[in-house]
Order: structure tokens, then C-alpha cells, then sequence
């Protein structure tokens, strides 16, 4: 008597998926007649352009949920699954988007829990639910991460970054399947290909930094950097200075803390204190999973804990001087009277260089010159910082 829930359930959220697309055309319908200035066109729109879309949304779902469990078209399934991120990140489909990655979610947990992921040899008639699959092979695991990677970037795209997050962890999912593959006697799955995980850390940067998490962007830039420069031998010199100078950046642009600060007043702070220090029990509880998720080396990422690790591996002799002289000011310097004046003509010259290496303005959005802004408020914090500590009072003329 219980078997009939699930189902009823299944299709409650169907009919609200349903209403949410009937909400959805009725807005776009309305959107369209109020702005367009061709009113054949919106009526063009109306008629055919959106239940294309529709149309379209729904053979790719369908294609997924039949190829979902099926070794043999595996490849299919998962060009299929790029196929629909592409179409949602075009056509800025982020209801899609969302359903399409729970979708895979789904149909990656029953691969996991009932595709043998713990034995060397599986029987694929035990389970209805991967009828058709014959156990996880290195193929299978690639084009799993593969399609994460796409979804990564589609979330990236649509500024989803919920979405995104979820899709580390299922990444991360993926890859202790793997790791689990390998830990079976006779069973031969090498560990993912360096070039593969440093397409992943690439994609990463790009997340976090949309996302505007300067301290995870600048800890997936010193992975990405890692990997490139021990596995990609045909490294040029000119590469391996845009990404040094990329991992010193970000780590410069990474917020200082204030807990040390405000140590001495804690005590006064009473029940205010409790909950401040719940919120950063709760926080570091936070970073310390996304830490382990991302393959970190530390549970506690911070950013002197990065630079600690630049300075060790001495990936500072691979950046220009004048950045090298920028790091100075932002970490050494305690004079507030001359730090602005020496690094604003270094700030200048990272913009100029930057855009000289860009060839077009959508380009520069990934070059260096876009930690120019972030650099300038860490300047500004440290500058204030500084100020506070070498004088009692000040005359904003004399700042300015």
C-alpha cells in the first residue's frame, strides 16, 4: 500500500513544473508584445520561437532519461547532456538548467548506489533502475567529469552559483568513485589525466571569481598552476608568467580577516560575541567541506596560508618585477604616507599591459587587468589600516 506515494509525488512535481512553464511562455509572451517595436515579430515569436524551445527542452530530456543507464550509448547520453547545457546557457534557460541538473543528479546517484561501484565484476539485470549498464569503466568516468565540466561552465554562464557548487560536489562524487575503482583487486582504472583536472581548476577560477569568492578563485588559480607547470612540459615561459602572476594576484585580492582585531573587545561584546563566533564556527565548518571537495591540500584555506605556499615553492621568481614590487607594498609596507604613491604607477602598469595582450574588450574580462579593482580596494583597506595605527586624528584633506 505504500508503492503508490512515490509516484503520486513524481507527479505533483511534474504538474508544478508544468505551471512553472505555462508561467514562464505567459511572461515571455507578454514581455515580448510589450517591448518589441515589430509587433509581427513578437507575434512571429509567440507563435514559433517558443514552443521551439519548449519542444526542444523536452526531446533532450527525454533523450536523457532513455539513454540514462546505457553503457553502450554512453557516449550518446553524454553528447546528448552537453547538447542541452549548451541550449540552456544560450538561451538563458536557467529553469531548464536547474531541472536538467537534477536530472543527471538523479541518474548519477543510481549509477553510484546500485551500478557496482564497489565490485569487480557487475550483473546488470539486478536492478531495474541501470538496466542496461555494465559497470563503471575509466570511459565512463571521463565523460562523467567531462559533462560536470560543461555544467560548471554553464552555471558560470548563467550566474548560478548554487547550481555551480552542487555540481563541485558532484565532481568530487565522481571522482571517489574513482578512487574507489582503483582500490579493487584486479580492477585497472588510472586516476584522472592531469589535463583533465586542470581543465576542471581552469573552469573553477572562472566560477569563483563571477561568484566574487576571491579566496577559493585564487586557491583554484595555484591549482591549476600546480598541475600545468608539473605535467604540461611544452610550457612556454610567457604562460608560466601570466599564471604566477594570475596565483599572486588573486591571492593579493583575498580579504584580510578581522578577528585579530577585535580580540581585545570580544569580552564586552556579551551574547553578541556567542553568535559572532557561531557564525565562524559555522563558516570555517563551510570552507573546510568546500576545501575537501576541491582536492585542497589544506582544510583551512586562508589567504597567508597561500602565501605562505607561493613564497615556499618560490612561484613569486616567475612574475614581473613590477608585481613583485606591488606584492612588497601590499604585505611590507606600513607607511601610509608613500604606499599609494608607490603602487599607483605599478596598478597603471598592470592595466597597460594588460590591455596590451588583449585583442578585443571581452577579452581583457580574462587577463590580468581585471584584479586591478580588487587590488585597489585592498590598498585602500590596508592605506585606512595603516592610518589608524600611526595616527590618533587626521584631516580627510590630509588622506586625500
Amino acid at each position: 500500500g505504500e508503492s503508490p506515494k512515490p509516484e503520486e509525488k513524481g507527479e505533483g512535481e511534474e504538474a508544478t513544473a508544468d505551471d512553472d512553464d505555462a508561467d514562464f511562455y505567459e511572461g515571455s509572451h507578454l514581455l515580448l508584445s510589450t517591448m518589441s517595436t515589430d509587433p509581427e515579430k513578437a507575434q512571429r515569436d509567440t507563435a514559433v520561437l517558443l514552443p521551439a524551445l519548449k519542444f526542444l527542452w523536452e526531446v533532450y530530456r527525454a533523450v536523457l532519461d532513455i539513454l540514462k543507464s546505457n553503457s553502450k550509448l554512453e557516449r550518446l547520453y553524454h553528447g546528448a547532456a552537453v547538447a542541452a547545457l549548451r541550449f540552456c546557457g544560450e538561451y538563458k534557460r536557467r529553469v531548464e538548467f536547474r531541472r536538467l541538473c537534477d536530472m543527471m543528479r538523479m541518474h548519477l546517484g543510481n549509477l553510484s548506489k546500485f551500478g557496482g561501484v564497489g565490485t569487480v565484476t557487475f550483473d546488470a539485470g539486478r536492478n531495474n533502475k541501470v538496466r542496461g549498464w555494465e559497470g563503471w569503466t575509466a570511459d565512463s568516468i571521463e565523460l562523467h567529469l567531462q559533462t560536470r565540466f560543461a555544467q560548471l561552465e554553464t552555471a558560470s554562464t548563467l550566474r548560478l552559483y548554487t547550481e555551480g557548487f552542487r555540481t563541485v560536489e558532484d565532481i568530487y562524487n565522481i571522482l571517489q568513485i574513482s578512487r574507489t575503482r582503483r582500490k579493487l583487486p584486479g580492477v585497472i582504472i588510472p586516476p584522472p589525466k592531469a589535463k583533465i583536472m586542470a581543465a576542471y581548476y581552469e573552469k573553477l577560477t572562472n566560477l569563483f571569481w563571477v561568484s566574487e569568492n576571491y579566496l577559493f578563485h585564487a586557491f583554484a588559480w595555484y591549482k591549476y598552476y600546480s598541475l600545468c607547470k608539473e605535467y604540461n612540459r611544452g610550457m612556454s615561459d610567457e604562460m608560466k608568467t601570466t599564471q604566477a602572476s594570475a596565483v599572486l594576484l588573486a591571492t593579493l585580492c583575498i580579504p584580510t580577516t578581522t578577528s585579530d582585531n577585535n580580540k581585545g573587545t570580544s569580552k564586552s561584546l556579551g551574547r553578541d560575541a556567542i553568535q559572532s563566533t557561531v557564525e565562524d564556527d559555522i563558516a570555517k565548518e563551510k570552507m573546510a567541506r568546500m576545501a575537501t571537495l576541491l582536492g585542497f591540500h589544506t582544510r583551512e584555506p586562508s589567504r597567508d596560508a597561500l602565501l605562505a605556499e607561493i613564497r615556499s615553492r618560490n612561484i613569486i621568481e616567475d612574475v614581473p618585477d613590477y608585481l613583485r614590487d606591488l606584492y612588497v607594498i601590499l604585505e611590507d609596507s606600513t607607511d601610509p604616507l608613500d604606499m599609494v604613491e608607490k603602487a599607483r604607477p605599478l596598478l597603471d602598469t598592470l592595466r597597460a599591459e594588460s590591455a596590451a595582450s588583449s585583442s578585443d574588450e571581452d577579452a581583457e574580462d580574462n587577463t590580468l587587468g581585471r584584479y586591478v579593482e580588487p587590488l585597489t580596494n585592498m590598498l585602500i583597506l590596508k592605506l585606512i589600516f595603516n592610518l589608524s595605527a600611526a595616527y590618533h586624528t587626521i584631516s580627510l584633506d590630509h588622506v586625500k
